[in-house]
C-alpha cells in the first residue's frame, strides 16, 4: 500500500510540473506575439523648424497713386516650433515666428553744402516693418481612414514694429578736423496683442514615405497701438542725441487668417522634409499699408525631427 501511495503521488507531482511548463510555455509565447500597446505616450519632442520666401501686397502704388520707393515684395519669415504628445491622442505645441520686410529708401544723390562748413550732404527717404508672432495650443488628433487630423485652440500673441517715414540727412566735411553728422526724422509704430487662435492641420499618407499635409487657422487679437515721432543727431565725435516730439497710443484689434499645403518625405525614421505653399491674410496688422488687408504668400520648406 505505501508503494501504491508513492507511485500515484509522484504521477501527480509530474502531471502538475508538466502542466505548469507547458502553461509557461505558451504563455512565453503570448508574450512574444503581444500587439503593441497603443495607449503608450511618446516621450519625444518633436522640433520643426521652417523657412518662407514671401510676396505681398503692403505697398503697391494704391496709397498715393505712385509709390517712389516701389513694392516690398522680398519678404523673410522663418519659425520653430515645439510638440510634446501629452496622451495617446492629445499634445501641446509651442512655436514663435517672425518676418522680415523689405526695407524700402530712395536717395536724393549727393550735393554740395558749405554751412556749416564745406562739404558733401545726401538725403535719404525710406520704411520697413517687422513682425513676430508667439503662439501656444493643445491639440487633438483624430483618425479618418488612413489621414491624421490634429484639431487645435490656444493664443497667438503679435508684435509689430515699423517705420513710418525715416527722412535722413548725412553731412561730411571736406576737411576731416571738421564735424561730420547724421540727423534722422522718424516716424515709428509698434503693437502689441494677444487673443485666442483655432484651426486644424491634416497629414494623408499616399506612399510609403510620402504624404499630403495642409493646415488652416484663424485668430483675433486685441492690443495696444502706439505711434512716435521723434529725431535723432549724431556727430563723428560720438556726441548723440534723441528727442521724441509726438507720441499717441490706441487700442486695436487686429485678426489673421492663414492657410497651407504641401507635400512631406520621411527618408529615415523621425525625420520629415515638406516642401509647399502658404498664404497669410492680417486685417490692421500694419499702420503703413496701401490696404487695410495685408496678403502675404510664398513658398516654404519644413524640417521635422522627433527626438
Amino acid at each position: 500500500m505505501p508503494t501504491k501511495a508513492s507511485g500515484k503521488l509522484l504521477a501527480t507531482v509530474a502531471a502538475s510540473a508538466a502542466t505548469v511548463t507547458s502553461g509557461g510555455v505558451v504563455a512565453a509565447h503570448a508574450t512574444d506575439w503581444q500587439a503593441p500597446d497603443q495607449t503608450v505616450v511618446d516621450s519625444r519632442i518633436k522640433l520643426a523648424f521652417e523657412g518662407s520666401y514671401f510676396w505681398n501686397n503692403v505697398h503697391n502704388g494704391e496709397k498715393l497713386g505712385s509709390d517712389k520707393l516701389g513694392n516690398s515684395n522680398g519678404d523673410y519669415s522663418g519659425s520653430v516650433a515645439l510638440t510634446k504628445q501629452i496622451s495617446p491622442d492629445l499634445d501641446w505645441r509651442l512655436a514663435g515666428a517672425f518676418h522680415v520686410g523689405k526695407d524700402r529708401s530712395i536717395s536724393s544723390g549727393q550735393f554740395p553744402v558749405t554751412s556749416p562748413s564745406d562739404g558733401t550732404a545726401v538725403e535719404t527717404f525710406g520704411d520697413g516693418f517687422t513682425f513676430q508672432t508667439f503662439d501656444f495650443d493643445v491639440g487633438k488628433h483624430v483618425k479618418v481612414q488612413t489621414a491624421d487630423i490634429r484639431f487645435f485652440g490656444g493664443l497667438r500673441l503679435v508684435h509689430t514694429d515699423e517705420t513710418l517715414a525715416q527722412l535722413s540727412a548725412t553731412f561730411t566735411p571736406t576737411n576731416p578736423a571738421d564735424k561730420g553728422f547724421t540727423a534722422d526724422k522718424i516716424g515709428t509704430a509698434e503693437y502689441w496683442g494677444i487673443g485666442p487662435r483655432v484651426g486644424a492641420e491634416a497629414y494623408y499618407p499616399v506612399g510609403e514615405d510620402w504624404g499630403l499635409t495642409g493646415a488652416v487657422s484663424g485668430a483675433v487679437m486685441w492690443g495696444r497701438r502706439t505711434e512716435r515721432l521723434g529725431f535723432n543727431v549724431s556727430n563723428t565725435i560720438g556726441e548723440h542725441a534723441s528727442i521724441t516730439v509726438a507720441s499717441q497710443g490706441s487700442n486695436e484689434t487686429v485678426s489673421n487668417l492663414d492657410a497651407s499645403l504641401g507635400l512631406s518625405w520621411a527618408p529615415v525614421a523621425n525625420t520629415t522634409f515638406t516642401a509647399g505653399y502658404k498664404i497669410e491674410a492680417w486685417h490692421n496688422l500694419l499702420v503703413n499699408a496701401d490696404h487695410d488687408n495685408q496678403v502675404f504668400q510664398g513658398p516654404f520648406l519644413r524640417l521635422e525631427v522627433k527626438m
